[in-house]
């Protein structure tokens, strides 16, 4: 399997994903909810270990303006960005044109 056809996978489950978010329940989650739904206090676990590794202007400057976004945002982006390295590999089913000169 090549990395094209790979990529070109994962956008697909990642843009799926985000669509699914973005349409569950009546109002747009963010991604603090979101986790929430998985795990209630996986955000207080990850700034906790936040803390120790990367110290409090992480937390305070990267990662809580991130979990105040939509939930589906970083799954779209993730997404595009799979996409858009899939189609940047040259495809491996392309014909080779003819060096004939006229």
């Amino acid at each position: 399997m090549n990395i094209q056809r790979t990529l070109s996978v994962i956008a697909a489950v990642l843009f799926v994903g985000a669509v699914g978010l973005a349409t569950a329940g009546t109002e747009m989650a963010s991604l603090r909810d979101a986790i929430g739904w998985i795990n209630p206090r996986g955000v207080e676990a990850f700034h906790a270990w936040l803390d120790r590794v990367a110290g409090g202007w992480f937390w305070t400057y990267i990662a809580e303006p991130l979990f105040a976004r939509p939930a589906w945002l970083p799954f779209g982006s993730l997404g595009l960005i799979c996409a858009g390295a899939a189609f940047s590999f040259p495809g491996g089913g392309s014909t080779r044109q003819s060096q004939r000169r006229s």
